[in-house]
């Protein structure tokens, strides 16, 4: 039984780019899903008063950034991307996020470990071992030991769910690798969730 969507009301594409294959990019093609649509990749998706809003104690920063995200559609909505299996979509509304974190700060590093998860799968789609090998080290990286994470620390994804995607990128081998062509292929069975 698959995990209920985070952010229903917004409409998952109808496939996912994969370089490649023979569907078009999805922005830079006038095929693409997105081609016409204003990219919302490329706005912040935190209104920066928001952020300046934040405490400045770490931990406390943290609890009140993971409470803004869980409320946030587009975060949301990235996670629906990513356990649908559009991993080249949620990579792209992750960096909005990565971007807007600042890219150096703890909690844009750990953002930049989903991101290079989502990249690790779609490397999968792409049959190049070499890439899912160097993006799922670098996940593990950015994402360290999160047995002792607390949710401020994970920004409100269960540490469990983590974890678990973590290991299962580490267990791929060539035998398990789906290059498939078809619009949407799951690779990964591992949801991300949100603390209950």
């Amino acid at each position: 039984m698959s995990e209920p969507r985070y952010a229903p009301a917004i409409t998952l594409p109808p496939y996912t780019y994969v370089p490649g294959h023979d569907l078009p990019h999805p922005v830079n093609n006038p095929a693409g899903h997105l081609y016409a649509a204003r990219d919302p990749a490329h706005e912040p998706p935190i209104a920066a008063t928001v952020l300046a809003e934040l405490p400045t104690v770490l931990h406390s920063r943290r609890r009140a950034l993971a409470a803004t995200l869980t409320d946030n559609s587009r975060w949301l909505y990235a996670l629906d991307l990513y356990n649908a299996g559009f991993y080249w979509e949620a990579h792209e509304v992750w960096e909005s996020f990565w971007n807007a974190l600042g890219r150096t700060t703890p909690e844009a590093l750990f953002v930049q470990g989903l991101i290079h998860l989502a990249a690790a799968a779609v490397k999968i789609r792409e049959g190049k071992p070499t890439g899912v090998a160097r993006h799922s080290q670098r996940a593990r990286e950015l994402l360290g030991d999160l047995g002792a994470a607390d949710v401020g620390g994970t920004l409100g994804l269960a540490p469990e769910s983590i974890s678990a995607a973590v290991t299962e990128l580490g267990n791929f081998t060539p035998a398990c690798w789906h290059t498939s062509r078809t619009p949407v292929v799951r690779v990964l069975a591992e949801n991300l969730r949100l603390v209950s």
